[in-house]
């Protein structure tokens, strides 16, 4: 843990003083790469949705539920954003024996956003994502018994008007187990019409003791206004892996600009 904090610490301090504003929401929804771009100081950004993944194991079919996971990003200074994310979630098992649901709150996660260096050539425009998923707040049933940090670089290339490509790093706990898992995903971004854009990315998880999981998703994001934008994904597992399926929709909201 030690090495950890002189890490991060070292990244802040490497963090350099360029604009990240924007005449246009730029959101961390809805797909699993997030975008390097830091929300502007005296930005309040909303950002909520729905999502519901399944799984099957023989005969018992696993179905989990974000009824509602929201985010919220105020830009603290500059290059700097104070994150807080707190999720309303659902479990259901069903068998041939029985069905069972657990509904709750999951730990309330906390957290900041730090720009790093912009983007200048092939160099990508690169920040650094910290959060602490704490196991004081929650339904008993959701919560890690231990505290559940996670570190990502978070950057991203224009290759021109229309195509920008984003790749994220990083490690994570759960707050059970010692071993941390890496993670990696990687999106190529299409800006069809000028409020209208897709995506595809492929991600994976990999632990020192298991294999990799490697899945794939898809998505839309349309803009109503440069505050408001709705979005729809979905995505499957590439090999066998949980979930085997996931599909999510929901909005961002920004206020203040």
């Amino acid at each position: 843990m030690k090495n950890i904090t002189i890490v991060a610490l070292l990244l802040i301090v490497s963090v350099k003083s360029y604009s990240q504003t924007s005449d246009v929401i730029v959101s961390d929804r809805p797909g699993q790469t997030n975008p390097p771009t830091v929300v502007p100081v005296g930005i309040f950004q909303l950002e909520t949705g729905f999502s519901r993944e399944s799984s099957k194991t023989g005969d018992i079919l696993t179905t989990n539920f974000l009824y509602n996971t929201s985010l919220i990003r105020i830009g603290l200074i500059e290059n700097c954003e104070l994150r807080l994310n707190f999720e309303y979630a659902g479990t259901r098992i069903d068998s041939v024996a029985q069905s069972s649901t657990v509904k709750g709150f999951n730990p309330i996660s906390v957290g900041s956003k730090l720009a790093v260096c912009p983007e200048k050539g092939m160099i990508p425009q690169t920040s650094f994502n910290i959060s602490l998923a704490m196991p004081y707040f929650g339904k008993q049933e959701f919560r890690p018994p231990y505290l559940a940090p996670s570190f990502f670089l978070l950057m991203q290339n224009t290759l021109s008007d229309r195509y920008s490509l984003g790749y994220n790093l990083g490690l994570q706990w759960d707050g059970s187990q010692p071993n941390a898992t890496a993670v990696y995903s990687i999106s190529l971004s299409i800006t069809v019409l000028e409020n209208v854009s897709i995506f595809g990315e492929c991600y994976g998880f990999s632990t020192e003791k298991s294999a990799t999981d490697y899945h794939s998703d898809f998505g839309c994001a349309y803009l109503i206004n440069n505050n408001l934008q709705l979005d729809i994904s979905g995505g499957i597992a590439l090999n066998a892996t949980i979930p085997d399926s996931f599909i999510g929709c929901g909005l961002a909201w920004r206020i203040g600009k």
